[in-house]
């Protein structure tokens, strides 16, 4: 028996999909997660139409297999300890892209992101930074990664923002959240995904650099997460390689934001 849905905020994803060129209502997906096994659910009506117990009822799991990857790897990963310590969060695949990359027969990229996100944390778990999120391990079940083990904060800075709070220092901001990614690009890195979603208030009010899934060695090729729209700073089709020059233009950009936020998802 699958996870019984008792409120939207519980699910790992839900999310309405719309026609690319018509922008019509396709359907509702619903990912849902329960003893690090995840539930996929599809209904072709919107979310204000559906019942929690439509939700449930439309849920199916998703074999191990075909999301999450092998245990061990073949570089080598640290395992988060069985008893996780408190105020953590576990990052799953990228459930978003579940139906999509279903629909071109290529979900195993679902997993190879996962194991790629883990590389980038083990270099940062030995050459740590105060604004760089914690890392724990993999989360290992049933001979499988079905997660990654990262410290928890309140929010992300545009939820931050977007609820009407202000930072006390925006200037010390910037400088720490910088300070971070020239750390990472010291160790031949860079993050390629900047943008206010990807940056935590921690309670101290420092900025947490989150989100190292578009992350690769300097010089080395993007794969399926490359980036967010309105942050990168050429096309989407030329943004295929991993370059400092991608952090810089974001921090420029985020700055410039700061000023005067502006919250498009609204």
């Amino acid at each position: 028996m699958g996870p019984q849905v008792t409120s939207w905020e519980e699910l790992l994803w839900v999310s309405e999909e719309v026609d690319e060129d018509t922008q019509d209502f396709q359907y509702t997906m619903i990912v849902a997660v329960e003893d690090d096994m995840i539930y996929y659910g599809q209904l072709n009506k919107p979310k204000t139409d559906i019942s929690f117990q439509d939700a449930t009822n439309s849920l199916a799991r998703i074999p191990d297999e075909e999301i999450f990857p092998r245990w061990p790897q073949s570089l080598s990963l640290t395992k988060a300890p069985d008893e996780l310590p408190a105020n953590i969060f576990i990052k799953r695949p990228r459930v978003g892209l579940y139906d999509i990359f279903s629909k071109h027969k290529v979900v195993h990229l679902l997993a190879k992101g996962l194991v790629e996100e883990a590389e980038a944390m083990e270099v940062l778990r030995s050459q740590t930074h105060p604004n760089i999120v914690g890392y724990h391990g993999c989360h290992v079940r049933r001979g499988h990664i079905t997660g990654l083990v990262l410290d928890r904060h309140p929010c992300d800075l545009h939820s931050y923002l977007k609820s009407g709070r202000v930072l006390q220092d925006k200037n010390l901001f910037m400088e720490s959240l910088q300070s971070a990614i020239h750390h990472f690009h010291s160790l031949g890195w860079a993050h390629n995904d900047l943008n206010p979603k990807n940056v935590l208030v921690a309670d101290d009010m420092r900025p947490i650099l989150v989100d190292f899934g578009s992350a690769r060695r300097i010089g080395e090729k993007l794969s399926t997460s490359r980036g967010t729209k309105g942050w990168i700073d050429c096309e989407m089709k030329d943004y295929t390689t991993s370059e400092t020059q991608h952090d810089t233009s974001a921090l420029t950009k985020l700055g410039m934001w700061l000023d005067d936020p502006i919250f498009e998802d609204e």
